[in-house]
């Protein structure tokens, strides 16, 4: 029972809870998505392929928010509050709403606000090994207990339930406001990219991009294909960020990074082929071993083949 209290009591030597809370609410509205996109389908009528259209956008926001802000804004707790109100702001709106345009805008905007707020957090922990750790661990600590949540959500309720209290907890780090440090804005010069690295991120982005794609259909896929209730999908989801936390954690060289994302393609193809119920189970744990080994490894591999890291 104390577990918890003493991993939130380890994290706060480090890095602040606000931050550490809004990365949480990150991933909670992350991990929804391939266990409501089935319900979805189901409550606007139209095809699974139609209401993956929803995670598109979502995510499309999110890399623009995440890659854009840095050029435009600058940190600040303002920006902190105005992320997080719209975020909630977004889930309220998506709980009631009756097109399912409106709610792929939507989840438009609660993308780019998730954006704003993994640059915030990431531009205060940059350089800093311990709490940049203390940011990306939280991402499948947070899946472990909000998966089995959001299921057992759906078994009681129905697909607006779970936008109903993402809204709410997309409030809570702003009782914890963070102090946000503004960064060194003094212009530098920039070094042309080397081919290589220019490679490995191409490659980096693909897979990445490819195994979301099939990630975000895996809800549906385990509905359809295993005849699996919401609740023991979101388990199986679980199960798949706990045994991510070790790999994730590893302080050791991640070597072939490249076998990892390979294996995640392999993990892949057995989930749409396989007919047992337990042989999902281990895909998804094996996926996510091999893809929080390959991550991190891809960024070494493209630090050592970068002139200018």
């Amino acid at each position: 029972m104390q577990v918890p209290f003493r991993l939130l009591n380890a994290l706060r030597l480090h890095t602040e809870i606000g931050l550490v809370a809004a990365m949480a609410v990150a991933m909670a509205t992350f991990s929804a998505t391939p266990l409501v996109l089935a319900p979805l389908a189901a409550e606007f009528e139209v095809s699974t392929a139609t209401a993956a259209l929803f995670s598109a956008a979502q995510l499309g926001s999110f890399v623009v928010g995440s890659w854009t802000a840095g050029r435009v804004v600058d940190p600040s707790r303002r920006l902190f509050v105005i992320s997080l109100v719209t975020l909630s702001a977004a889930n309220v709106v998506a709980a009631f709403v009756g097109s399912f345009v409106v709610l792929v805008v939507t989840r438009s905007v609660s993308g780019l606000a998730l954006g704003v707020l993994t640059w915030l957090a990431y531009s205060q922990v940059f350089g800093d090994d311990e709490r940049t750790g203390d940011i990306t661990t939280v991402g499948p600590l947070t899946a472990v207990v909000s998966t089995p949540i959001i299921g057992v959500l759906l078994e009681l309720g129905d697909v607006r339930a779970v936008f109903l209290v993402l809204a709410g907890v997309s409030l809570v780090p702003l009782v914890w406001v963070s102090t946000i440090v503004v960064p060194d804005r003094t212009p530098a010069g920039r070094n042309r990219a080397v081919r290589a690295a220019l490679v490995v991120i191409a490659a980096l982005n693909i897979a990445t991009l490819g195994g979301s794609a099939v990630f975000v259909f895996m809800g549906a896929i385990a509905a359809d294909r295993y005849g699996m209730s919401a609740l023991v999908i979101s388990l199986a989801f679980s199960a798949n960020a706990l045994v991510s936390i070790p790999a994730a954690r590893f302080r050791g060289r991640r070597r072939f990074a490249g076998g990892y994302f390979a294996l995640t393609g392999v993990c892949a193809v057995i989930s749409t082929q396989a007919d047992q119920t337990a042989v999902l189970w281990v895909v998804l744990c094996v996926w996510g071993v091999a893809f929080w080994m390959a991550v991190p490894g891809s960024y070494t591999l493209l630090a050592e083949r970068s002139r200018f890291p």
